[in-house]
């Protein structure tokens, strides 16, 4: 085999490897989606503010 043949080669398993992986990805997403009933998470508190917005909104309607 060429250098060259040997490169697409390379390179393609490279991409089916990814593709794979992506597709994997998507599964356990779908997965995870319908675990929750099909509703999104909104995490936009969590990543602006750190966990501690999570735990206020949490413990907001409890006790106080």
């Amino acid at each position: 085999m060429s250098e060259q043949m040997l490169a697409v080669l390379g390179f393609g398993s490279i991409g089916a490897i990814a593709v794979v992986l992506l597709v994997l990805e998507r599964r356990g997403i779908a997965k995870r989606k319908a675990a929750r009933g099909g509703r999104e998470v909104d995490v936009s508190n969590l990543i602006a503010f750190g966990s501690a917005a999570g735990e206020n909104k949490k413990s907001d309607g409890a006790s106080k």
